[in-house]
């Protein structure tokens, strides 16, 4: 695909769902997302349904690759715009952690990609199965729990989440490299604990599995934080998101049991493109984006959360002069 995007179609449609008129000048992008139940996903396919409905000819195909996977073919130039979180980023253009074997063309490409805008709606939350007597993060002595898929970063949080606590993510934990929807299969009978599970709140997978088997949210504590950042890299950029019990039973009911608070553990999501990227392409679409955040928001229940205040904080790749200069019209940035 090629990474240098040229502006060959003006939109000027309405878009029905309520869209204000934007023009995009845009190809065939490809946008690859964390996974089918993550709100980057649902945000990027309510992004996509705006370009189609303004054109026939331009068109925002959504995947699901996670994100490691994604910002490598982002930098290998299969795709036009991937997701990745913040600390994660640093990671690769500095070859660390589950970026430390690339090859050296791929780091070199990292470092060239630039920031279109970031969320931060998405969270990394742990649900274990009521029955299964945890009731606290220090509880998981003993008990399987899965950590992500392979490959991925959330296993590698996890992982430094538990040995702030003082567990071994082997032998103190059955710690297992599953998908959370085939984590909540194995849940169901009775053969693992509990997951990690990525997204925003109401998030899909938790909310299907919760109707099948009573479900309890445990996580790890701000006292715990600082030896945390002691055993990842870049551990300065994550932090931990308080959710209430009243919350959490709005949206799922007496489904999920919880603690007073909860904590999900986040950092700013960044949507990265090639550097080669126009400016006018990176400004047009970045605004079909922000200028219809109501309409957006509507989608989805997990875009509840999306803030337009929080689109250019904490990004670790600079923001493309096409994204920044939309910002700077609307006043978001100087």
């Amino acid at each position: 695909m090629n990474t240098s995007l040229t502006l060959r179609s003006l939109m000027a449609a309405t878009v029905a769902i309520g869209l204000s008129t934007a023009t995009v000048h845009a190809d065939d992008f490809v946008v690859s997302a964390t996974s089918q139940t993550s709100d980057d996903y649902a945000l990027a396919v309510a992004w996509s349904s705006a370009l189609a409905k303004q054109s026939d000819e331009d068109r925002l195909t959504v995947v699901d690759n996670g994100s490691v996977n994604g910002l490598r073919q982002l930098a290998a130039g299969r795709l036009d715009i991937a997701v990745i979180g913040a600390p994660h980023y640093l990671d690769a253009v500095n070859k660390r952690g589950n970026f430390s074997e690339d090859p050296d063309r791929l780091t070199e490409a990292y470092a060239g990609l630039k920031s279109l805008f970031a969320i931060s709606t998405s969270a990394g939350q742990y649900v274990v199965r009521e029955e299964s007597g945890i009731n606290s993060f220090a509880d998981l002595k003993g008990h399987s729990l899965a950590i992500g898929r392979p490959g991925g970063n959330a296993g590698r949080v996890s992982s430094a989440f538990l040995e702030a606590y003082d567990l071994d993510p082997e032998e103190s934990v059955d710690t297992q490299y599953i998908d959370y929807t085939d984590a909540f299969n194995q849940m169901s009978n009775g053969r693992l604990d509990g997951t990690f599970v990525w997204g925003g709140l109401p998030q899909a997978a938790i909310d299907n599995a919760s109707r099948t088997m009573k479900l309890r949210f445990i996580s790890p504590d701000e006292a715990h934080m600082a030896a945390f950042r002691e055993h990842i890299t870049a551990g300065e950029h994550y932090r931990l998101k308080p959710v209430s019990r009243q919350e959490i039973t709005a949206a799922y009911e007496d489904r999920v049991s919880s603690d007073e608070t909860t904590h999900f553990w986040s950092f700013p999501y960044m949507f990265v493109v090639s550097g080669d990227m126009d400016d006018d392409t990176a400004y047009e679409l970045t605004k079909a984006l922000w200028g219809n955040l109501d309409a957006i928001k509507r989608t989805s229940a997990a875009l509840n959360l999306l803030r337009l205040n929080e689109a250019t904080t904490g990004l670790t790749a600079d923001l493309h002069p096409g994204a920044a200069r939309y910002f700077r019209e609307i006043g978001l940035i100087e």
